[in-house]
């Protein structure tokens, strides 16, 4: 006991943090351990193969390969836990429920740093973050989606903890516990290296030369040197062409003749560039990554076995069609953003009864048909020979349909609806929104208020930098990118404690107006 008070003396912040942050623990606990009670495994999806090619190929052949595609840490990691019995797919929802959980001690920590009534926005800011349905359920896929919204939190609470040191000596220790989660949140996914500039202003504005060392500077170094080798060029390529297709210039020379072939869907898209967003992922996102299964062009055939002339070809023409029109390129990219803002963009009807057995039927087939499946591993499936039926897969996978567990659980997520967008719609109802229609709501022009707040001195190298960054680092991902509201989610906690600003700033005022006033106007002796 004697040591824990002695470090309760020495670090009061931190044990104010853990029991403000107990609220929201002990929701955020109760949430998933209620999730997992009904759905013990974790969701094998579209995306999963692709992280766990590393640990199928260790396990049936031996080899150690990371893809470009998926590289680095979160593949890593599943290795060891499928040596684990019952498959990786029992033991991820247990491991990233807990991880998920212990984030937001560092989510409290920025709060308690920040802001100047931080008794007041602590807790709803961590409860509400705790439950909030895109989060919960991405700790339950395989995927390294989750990891990715964690350790953005860690890096941001580790860049609160080292600028906000007096002392020099200290902050250059503190400034450890900002590069360590933000080398890790860099290796997780490629559109990491997107806060890379608003790091930059960061520290510009804090003159960190005055402060950091050569080991701080080679070791940030080392992580920017890094940042390129997360991600695949095929798919930077494919998915920067995606993003301008509908721009491409069909009257010049340069490939010209890719560009006959592309002539009749470039102007068909070009006619609905107003809600492009709304089918970039259909054909022409499906078509530009395999364009020899669309066209019987021998060109796109003989395409497909030169992935790196494919690759060039994409850059020049995406190129092209940006430089021609710049304007039209941001218009684009703010419709991903405008639809993609709200919270209530991610559907629920993955926690419905039912929901998990249908979207994992596909991959029971799989297994049941290809020994060398990855899916076979995963649920820890024979290796050989028959599986357990269909109906002994639905009752492990999904054991207690209907129950209370799964009914509370769909309550609370739920009950979030639309109460946290940013923006509404006022456009005809069952047609793609187009961006003219868009108008904030009143969370939205409070968000605003608070991101100019947010550069007012007391907040401007906390909160103010890391709002410059969230914006900088959505928009750098939504203009060559595709709608997913995955890529707007790490930077909501960024969003949720400048929400609070303005209110902090008005309490503030009204401290001062009363401290000034009991001042000026003493209570009489009695």
């Amino acid at each position: 006991m004697g040591k824990l008070r002695a470090f309760a003396c020495r670090h009061p912040v931190v044990v104010e943090t853990l029991l403000w942050s107990i609220p929201a623990l002990l929701f955020g606990a109760v949430l998933r351990i209620l999730l997992t009670s009904y759905l013990p495994y974790a969701f094998w999806n579209a995306d999963s193969r692709s992280f766990y090619t590393f640990t199928q190929k260790f396990i049936q052949h031996g080899w150690f390969s990371l893809g470009d595609k998926r590289r680095y840490l979160y593949p890593l990691l599943l290795l060891p836990i499928s040596e684990l019995p019952g498959g990786v797919l029992r033991w991820l929802p247990i491991f990233q429920h807990a991880f998920g959980l212990i984030t937001l001690v560092p989510l409290a920590y920025v709060v308690r740093k920040t802001l100047v009534f931080w008794r007041v926005w602590i807790v709803p800011i961590t409860v509400v973050y705790a439950g909030l349905p895109l989060i919960l359920w991405c700790e339950h896929e395989l995927l390294g989606d989750h990891l990715f919204f964690a350790l953005f939190i860690w890096t941001f609470a580790g860049w609160v903890a080292w600028v906000t040191q007096s002392a020099p000596e200290r902050a250059r220790r503190m400034f450890w516990a900002f590069l360590v989660p933000l080398a890790l949140f860099i290796i997780t996914k490629p559109h990491g290296r997107f806060v890379w500039p608003g790091l930059v202003l960061g520290l510009c504005l804090l003159q960190a030369w005055k402060l950091l060392r050569w080991p701080q500077w080679a070791a940030l170094a080392l992580v920017l040197v890094v940042t390129p080798t997360v991600g695949s060029n095929k798919q930077g390529a494919w998915l920067f062409y995606d993003a301008a297709f509908p721009l491409t210039r069909l009257d010049t020379p340069l490939h010209a003749e890719y560009k006959a072939l592309l002539r009749e869907r470039v102007e068909r898209f070009r006619q609905q560039l107003g809600t492009y967003y709304a089918v970039q992922e259909e054909e022409p996102y499906y078509f530009l990554r395999d364009p020899e299964k669309h066209s019987d062009s021998p060109l796109w055939k003989k395409l497909s076995h030169d992935p790196a002339l494919k690759n060039k070809i994409y850059f020049d023409l995406a190129f092209e069609a940006v430089k021609s029109r710049p304007d039209l390129f941001l218009y684009m990219g703010l419709q991903r953003v405008a639809f993609d803002a709200n919270i209530s963009t991610y559907e629920t009807i993955h926690f419905a009864d039912g929901a998990f057995t249908k979207r994992s039927q596909e991959y029971y087939d799989e297994a049941a048909a290809d020994e060398d499946s990855p899916v076979r591993i995963a649920y820890a499936l024979p290796s050989h020979g028959p599986i357990p039926t269909e109906e002994e897969f639905q009752r492990r996978v999904e054991p207690k349909p209907g129950s209370w567990a799964a009914r509370t659980v769909r309550t609370i997520v739920n009950a979030y609806g639309t109460n946290l967008d940013f923006l509404r719609y006022t456009d005809p109802a069952y047609q793609p929104h187009q961006l003219s229609f868009v108008r904030p709501t009143f969370l939205g022009c409070w968000l605003l208020l608070g991101a100019a707040l947010s550069l007012l001195p007391r907040y401007r190298r906390t909160l103010g930098v890391w709002m410059v960054l969230a914006v900088i680092y959505v928009f750098g991902v939504y203009i060559i990118s595709v709608v997913n509201i995955h890529y707007i989610a790490p930077v909501w906690p960024v969003f949720f404690a400048v929400l609070a600003i303005p209110g902090d700033v008005i309490l503030t005022k009204l401290s001062k107006w009363a401290s000034r006033n009991a001042v000026t106007n003493p209570a009489p002796a009695r």
